[in-house]
């Protein structure tokens, strides 16, 4: 577990330097498809050679293309600057409901309404910021009635209406009788969790990995909270005393595969067997996420059996990266994003494009492919 944890600081100080939409499904096998920039980014991409540590192996994905993000706000800077606010449905409707100019207000019986009350499966949210907002399923918010993952990816225009946001529970032993606003735990739910949420769509799934990795970890919670889980002491210092001690020829390696090429993503194998991939549209806006990454790839790999026989090789995960022969749906929000899912029998894949400024050609943000068990 030391070494492990080692593993990660190292690789954290390196990388460092659902709304209402238009829905359709196509039964025929097909590419991935939404525009130029989507195929543009894919054939970009290329795998490095695999960095393992105990059963954890990770691939980072290079690219040349040079995109400027800056626009995009993550969850963590919103909640912290206070211009996102996400709140318990039924509690919120007094303080965000409200006129917005110079865009026109939509008649109060044309908006979305809360008063059913609480929900755990629905919180509301209000992006009041200027820059549109990119959320990922399986970030983790915490406060409310109980703590939360958001269930799918998605972008919130800027300065939007509120809009119902599609969560899962990830604290099964509280409900409290106030619950405020909610704050970001500056987390991300390691791939069993974020698979139920985003492939099975199942409470009860993300319930079951939430305590299986409360016991791999050791670390109990009276409410069965996942942040109690990645904030255990146990957990923190093994953290800390992993970012005091980086390997210098390691670090050394791993920029010589750079070659000045900025890291957009990883593909991630444990136990040997390729499984998930991470990919964004540029180094800046992948090392906004690498912390909280890389801390769940952990997590998921200690939860796994720890019998490494092999690793694949980079070739291996390239084409495990662009293989994505399967069904495809598409959900559109207009002027705000197209989340494109591929469904196979060994795969699920979730691209988010960002639309907007970008209309119909659409700018891939992230790109997630899932190994089914």
């Amino acid at each position: 577990m030391k070494k492990m944890w080692a593993f990660l600081g190292l690789l954290t100080l390196l990388v460092m330097g659902a709304p209402l939409g238009a829905q359709f499904s196509r039964t025929r096998p097909v590419r991935v498809s939404g525009g130029k920039d989507m195929e543009q980014f894919r054939e970009s991409w290329r795998v490095l050679d695999p960095i393992t540590r105990n059963n954890l192996t990770i691939y980072p994905v290079v690219s040349n293309l040079r995109v400027d993000t800056s626009e995009f706000l993550t969850l963590d800077e919103g909640l912290a600057s206070g211009s996102v606010r996400i709140g318990e449905r039924g509690q919120m409707e007094n303080s965000i409901y409200r006129p917005r100019n110079p865009r026109p207000s939509k008649p109060m019986e044309e908006r979305r309404q809360y008063s059913g009350g609480a929900s755990v499966n629905e919180l509301v949210l209000v992006n009041d910021s200027s820059r549109p907002l990119v959320l990922l399923a399986g970030e983790v918010v915490s406060g409310g009635k109980q703590n939360r993952i958001i269930g799918a990816d998605m972008v919130v225009p800027p300065k939007s209406d509120p809009l119902p946001l599609t969560v899962f529970c990830v604290e099964h032993g509280r409900w409290t009788s106030g619950g405020g606003e909610f704050g970001s735990a500056k987390a991300m739910a390691h791939p069993t969790v974020r698979r139920e949420a985003q492939m099975s769509k199942s409470q009860s799934g993300v319930w079951d990995s939430v305590a299986r990795s409360s016991e791999a970890m050791g670390a109990a919670s009276p409410t069965s909270s996942y942040v109690d889980v990645i904030n255990s002491p146990k957990a923190r210092r093994d953290l800390d005393n992993a970012t005091s001690s980086i390997e210098v020829d390691y670090e050394r390696e791993l920029r010589a595969q750079m070659r000045d090429r900025g890291a957009v993503g990883v593909v991630i194998a444990i136990d040997g067997e390729l499984v998930w991939t991470d990919v964004f549209p540029s180094p800046d806006l992948f090392r906004k996420y690498w912390p909280k990454l890389l801390r769940s790839y952990v997590m998921e790999a200690e939860g796994r059996s720890r019998d490494l026989k092999h690793v694949p090789s980079s070739k291996d995960a390239q084409a495990f990266l662009l293989e994505d022969q399967g069904r495809e749906t598409v959900q559109v929000e207009p002027e705000a994003y197209r989340r494109i899912d591929i469904s196979a029998e060994s795969f699920e894949i979730v691209a988010l494009e960002a639309l907007g400024r970008f209309r119909d050609s659409g700018l891939l943000v992230h790109f997630n492919k899932m190994a089914r068990d």
